[in-house]
């Protein structure tokens, strides 16, 4: 008896006690404020420095323990700059003060950005931090989101705002408040395909002035190095032979990193195939296998590499440098085409000029420049969402098609939108208006330019990098589907002939994107038989749009080519008088007749939607 009301007693003890328990992880505290910002990798620290400059209460959610995002904990220490024709930076704003303070190289310690980026949040006292948080849910109503609840240790909170700004890497909040968006480059039909991410690697012992000295000598080709930095070794990287086929070294990215008169290099090389950006699992995998071939690259460095002979391998950072993954759908989708064009909106509210550099993606499908722009703008459009009017997105999973985020990804960029966004938002509580209503009110607008120094007076409203006008719209319709290239010369080859297998290639990436009904499985394999590395002549050019028509050409005399191809609109009217007779073509010609026959095809409803072209 004794014993069952013992065993009774620690019964009912240990039931209060979950009850007590439970009721202090589940009883949650209750804050409102003007504007929350969610995580703060650096775009977000730089929102919610701006807001509380604006004079507004703002909450920072943080997802991490400390401030910096990839630039921390990923290390990603080497900056992509936006320069304009006269090597400025164009870039000012919070960036511009953040970058001083680190020491306005390219380069700079990740210390010292995460230290950095501290101050300048501890400097505004309207800025309340939750750190180590995790999102929970978002409760919307009106086509608003109300409030969110986030989660940290045991302790959840209930956080209320006007308005909400989502700086995380992969659009979290944004996904979680129901808006949509597209993974990678499906907008331009490769599905399931995305930027390959990157294990940043990091070594003691190094000696850079061994590195200069040999750089200086040419021992590495197409090698550079400045201050505290070194970039180029393309075919050093492509030397190194990987032991796991989902990894692979391209050129070299070094960032040394001096501490007491001895140095650690920061690398940025180790390209990661495979990785599906989205899934822990996955990233968790990749770290194992990048871990693994690190003692492999190690030794390569070592034997191969000046002032690496006595290199260590230092703890990895403890996350992957993830450069693709959702693209947010947001009020204006900025396109490949407003690039091309150097295009100035009329709500601009920052300029850019980077390469449109897209890395590789998998061991089939290298990286490339699409072209490079002296300058273009983002609209404030592209940072207003869709679906929750009370939200921004800024960072890489703003509104940009996938091959124009290859650009505007670049951090930069993403601080002076998330500067901007912040004061958005600031002016749209100060005049209740919405978001969309700032985005047409001159008054903000000009407020954001001049906190970002930004002129758009000497600006034209375009200035496209192709002034032919046929030709422009050819070449952007092409770049817009990644069907063509012009690199960092913009030099798309105009005057020099392609050769059969060339346009053969177009014709079939062509028909792929655009997925065409008439791609039965014989019609790349026809085409691959009927062309070959010759010169592309217009009477085989004929022959082989034919072929991909499904057309017996075999059977066909090469005199009916132009005609067949006329009745069936194969040939825009501006090129049907050089079919006249048989001669070498010239790309320019060949960009006119390819873009003629992507026009053929619709572009699938899904896709259309995705590629922002209901807004065109």
């Amino acid at each position: 008896m004794l014993k069952e009301n013992k065993a009774l007693l620690i019964t009912i003890i240990t039931f209060f006690l979950l009850v007590i328990i439970s009721s202090s992880i589940y009883a949650a505290e209750n804050f409102k404020t003007d504007i929350i910002v969610y995580t703060a990798e650096p775009e977000g620290a730089a929102a919610a420095v701006a807001a509380a400059r604006e004079g507004k209460e703002v909450i920072l959610v943080m997802t991490r323990k400390k401030p910096g995002g990839l630039m921390t904990y990923a290390a990603l220490n080497f900056l992509d700059l936006n320069y304009d024709r006269n090597s400025n930076n164009i870039n000012q704003g919070l960036f511009s003060e953040w970058h001083q303070k680190v020491g306005s190289s390219i380069s700079f310690s990740p210390q010292k950005a995460e230290s950095v980026f501290e101050e300048m949040l501890e400097a505004e006292k309207n800025i309340k931090i939750i750190n180590s948080a995790k999102l929970q849910e978002v409760y919307r109503k009106d086509n608003k989101i109300e409030s969110i609840k986030i989660k940290k240790d045991n302790n959840l909170y209930h956080l209320r705002a006007e308005i909400f700004i989502d700086a995380s890497q992969d659009g979290d909040l944004a996904v979680a408040a129901g808006e949509e968006f597209f993974l990678g480059t499906a907008d331009i039909n490769l599905r399931n395909s995305w930027m390959a991410s990157t294990q940043i690697l990091k070594f003691s012992g190094v000696e850079p002035e061994k590195l200069r000295k040999a750089v200086r000598n040419n021992r590495y080709q197409k090698s550079y190095f400045s201050d505290d930095h070194a970039w180029g070794f393309s075919n050093f990287g492509k030397s190194y032979q990987p032991r796991n086929q989902d990894l692979r070294l391209r050129g070299l990215n070094i960032v040394f990193i001096e501490k007491a008169g001895s140095y650690k290099a920061y690398i940025n090389a180790l390209l990661l195939f495979n990785v599906d950006p989205l899934s822990e699992a996955s990233i968790a995998e990749a770290k194992n296998k990048a871990a693994a071939e690190a003692e492999l690259i190690l030794k390569y460095l070592q034997n191969n590499l000046a002032g690496f002979e006595k290199a260590e391998l230092v703890d990895l950072p403890q996350e992957l440098y993830r450069r693709e993954s959702r693209h947010l759908l947001t009020e204006y989708q900025l396109k490949v085409k407003d690039l091309f064009r150097q295009k100035i909106f009329a709500d601009s509210i920052t300029i850019a000029s980077y390469p449109l550099d897209y890395q590789a993606a998998d061991h089939d499908y290298p990286g490339f420049v699409l072209f490079n722009p002296e300058y273009y703008a983002i609209p404030l459009r592209t940072l207003i969402a869709r679906k929750n009017n009370n939200l921004m997105i800024v960072g890489r999973s703003s509104g940009y098609s996938s091959l124009a985020a290859a650009s505007a990804r670049v951090l930069p960029v993403g601080m002076n939108t998330a500067e901007a966004a912040a004061i958005a938002a600031s002016e749209a509580l100060n005049k209740k208006k919405t978001l969309l209503e700032i985005a047409h009110d001159n008054q903000s607008l000009n407020k954001i330019r001049s906190q970002l120094n930004i002129n758009l007076g000497k600006y034209p409203s375009e200035s496209p990098i192709i002034k032919e006008q046929k030709l422009l719209i050819s070449l952007e319709k092409l770049l817009s589907w990644g069907i063509t290239i012009g690199g960092y010369n913009n030099n798309f080859k105009l005057n020099i002939p392609p050769t059969e297998k060339e346009f053969t290639a177009i014709i079939l990436k062509i028909m792929q994107k655009k997925e065409a009904k008439n791609l039965y499985e014989w019609v790349p394999g026809s085409l691959e038989t009927l062309s070959s590395s010759q010169k592309l002549t217009t009477t085989n050019a004929l022959k082989l749009l034919l072929a991909a028509e499904s057309q017996r050409v075999l059977e066909m005399e090469s005199k009916e080519y132009l005609t067949k191809a006329v009745e069936m609109n194969l040939i825009p009217d501006s090129l049907i008088g050089i079919f006249s007779k048989s001669r070498i073509m010239n790309r320019k010609e060949m960009i006119l007749l390819a873009a003629h026959y992507l026009d053929r095809f619709s572009t699938p409803s899904d896709l259309k939607f995705i590629r922002g072209e209901n807004f065109d």
